[in-house]
């Protein structure tokens, strides 16, 4: 086995496919990127057997050959190599690589083990602009529970009706939702991506531009990237029928300036106690929004974001961070609060998009 290609390809390829390995004791060849020198191009591969990526670059391969190596020491090499090309020769058991100023020699292990990478059928599909799918499902990810016991609720859920791809995630303290369109209409099932596998799918689809087409199944969501095939297992479950439980009519409403909001709660974490709880009250009769945090060893700030309200005055603590992660997602000036008195959930959207929404409940204590 013998090739040469550009280095910062292959650097940009190696580091992608390091994302997607995993040390695993009882099959360590997960911690490997599978690399195949073969006509004209080189091909890594690597998976987590919960989602995994092919990449595709163009190579002058002299011979051709199929080998495994540590994914980490290859990505960690190339990484800091300097220089335009690379070489790569496979000499017994040991990969050589060698570039402008440096060269390594990698330890590879038997290949024969390493998992297929599954193919979705064409027979379902939809499509969407790279960077709307991207903005929807990093809209809501953070959302997702970082708790195994509800294994549905460590998901983004996708689905799409009329015309309309819709992403929601949630871990049943707050709840994001994010509507895109679909470029082809129709309607698309619900689909449970695992969270860590979304996130590593927005990280490529932020790398191109244009539509991209996705292909799914009961088990597997799927799609072609640019020389970049991406493919995920789907969460087996049901998403909490989270429609019935967002309010229709509110008691209060405020417009605030989300700068002025997140400079205020950014503040405000200086003095938050361990729960990181914030008291925040809406004052329609003095266009004011009053944020408040204490903590008995710190101290306690009080801070005031003019507001435009309507309805009755309402006080209602909420966890800090929780507030602030909803403005990360919101893409105009202005977010809109809606509130139906102390003890219920707060709905925080784009006051000048409806595309966004964030439900946070309020702390009990």
């Amino acid at each position: 086995m013998k090739f040469e290609t550009t280095l910062t390809t292959l650097q940009n390829a190696a580091a992608a496919a390091n994302r997607f390995a995993e040390r695993r004791t009882n099959l360590p060849v997960l911690a490997c990127v599978l690399i195949t020198a073969e006509g004209g191009r080189l091909v890594l591969r690597a998976t987590n057997l919960e989602c995994g990526v092919e990449l595709v670059l163009q190579a002058k391969v002299t011979s051709e050959g199929t080998v495994a190596v540590p994914a980490a020491t290859f990505a960690g090499f190339l990484g800091n190599a300097r220089g335009k090309m690379v070489t790569g020769v496979l000499t017994g058991e040991v990969l050589k690589l060698e570039c402008e100023r440096a060269h390594a020699s990698i330890k590879t292990i038997p290949n024969e083990d390493f998992p297929i990478l599954p193919r979705v059928s064409a027979e379902h599909s939809f499509s969407a602009k790279s960077a709307d799918l991207s903005r929807a499902i990093r809209s809501v990810a953070y959302c997702a529970s970082l708790s195994a016991i509800k294994p549905e609720l460590q998901s983004v859920l996708l689905y799409g009706e009329g015309g309309k791809l819709t992403a929601v995630a949630t871990d049943s303290f707050r709840l994001a939702e994010k509507t895109v369109p679909l470029r082809q209409g129709g309607t698309v099932p619900e689909m449970l991506l695992p969270a860590r596998n979304a996130a590593e799918l927005v990280r490529l689809l932020e790398e191109i531009s244009g539509d991209v087409e996705f292909y799914y199944n009961d088990n597997q969501l799927s799609t072609q990237l640019d020389g970049v095939y991406y493919t995920s297992r789907l969460l087996d479950g049901a998403f909490p029928n989270y429609r019935q439980i967002l309010p229709k009519t509110f008691t209060t409403e405020a417009v605030v300036l989300r700068e002025d909001m997140a400079v205020a709660l950014k503040s405000l974490s200086v003095f938050a106690d361990k729960f990181a709880q914030v008291s925040l009250s809406i004052e329609p009769a003095k266009k004011s929004l009053f944020l408040s945090s204490r903590n008995p060893d710190v101290g306690e700030q009080v801070s005031t974001v003019k507001a435009s309200a309507e309805g009755d005055s309402v006080a209602v603590s909420f966890n800090g961070r929780y507030l602030a992660d909803s403005l990360q997602s919101v893409q105009g000036d202005s977010v809109r609060l809606h509130s139906n008195g102390p003890g219920k959930a707060m709905l925080i959207k784009d006051a000048s998009d409806d595309s966004f929404l964030y439900l946070a409940m309020p702390m009990n204590r």
